[in-house]
């Protein structure tokens, strides 16, 4: 963890924006195109569409926090 604390650090603040944002473009494209004619997501069985929505979920809230990460450092630096 310390690790990965220091690699944010390091990392140039509009670059970890823009993994950000990058991750929830792709996780929103995956989402978007599994989607059939009723609007409804489409999983071959349950345990696949649970362990593809959680992993999505965590994505998701992990570029959410890199993108408040960055805009935290770019208003108080």
């Amino acid at each position: 963890m310390e690790a990965l604390m220091k690699l944010l650090q390091a990392m140039p603040f509009p670059t970890i924006f823009f993994v950000g944002l990058a991750i929830r473009l792709f996780v929103g494209m995956r989402q978007f195109n599994r989607r059939g004619l009723g609007g409804l997501q489409h999983f071959d069985n349950y345990f696949v569409g649970l362990i593809t929505l959680s992993l999505e979920w965590i994505l998701k809230w992990t570029a959410f926090a890199l993108i408040l990460w960055e805009l935290w450092g770019w208003l108080f630096k």
